[in-house]
């Protein structure tokens, strides 16, 4: 199984990177990942925190405008998300090396439920 995923996870850098990984270094292995997995565990940590505090952002700001209907938070929701979250998007999309638009679009488009979904859901609350 082990060489198994190291071909699979060879194959997807090689095929995403368009070079092939001859050099026992650049290699990637079942045993790197898992390696690097352990030593990024305090990163899912981070990973929660975001949306956290993404909900009291937009809690806060709700609360400012005086928005308590949902279709007032959910405009406000997605005009939020094209102003603020598409943008930040967007930086994988012009800074990382394969300028990926379905993955763009993957982000984009989950950046956008999530802001008019958040804010629907927490006009709901005083």
């Amino acid at each position: 199984f082990e060489g198994w995923v190291e071909s699979a996870l060879t194959s997807i850098c090689e095929g995403q990177l368009g070079m092939a990984a001859a050099e026992p270094e650049a290699r990637v292995s079942a045993a790197s990942f898992a390696r690097w997995w352990g030593e990024e565990g305090a990163w899912m940590a981070a990973g929660f925190l975001i949306p956290l505090v993404l909900s009291f952002g937009l809690g806060y700001f709700l609360k400012t405008q005086a928005i308590s209907s949902i279709g007032g938070a959910a405009g406000f929701g997605l005009v939020l998300s094209l102003l603020i979250g598409v943008p930040l998007m967007a930086y994988g999309l012009v800074y990382s090396p394969w300028h990926s638009w379905p993955a763009f679009l993957v982000d984009a488009s989950h950046t956008v439920v999530s802001f008019v979904a958040g804010c629907i859901v927490l006009s709901f609350f005083d």
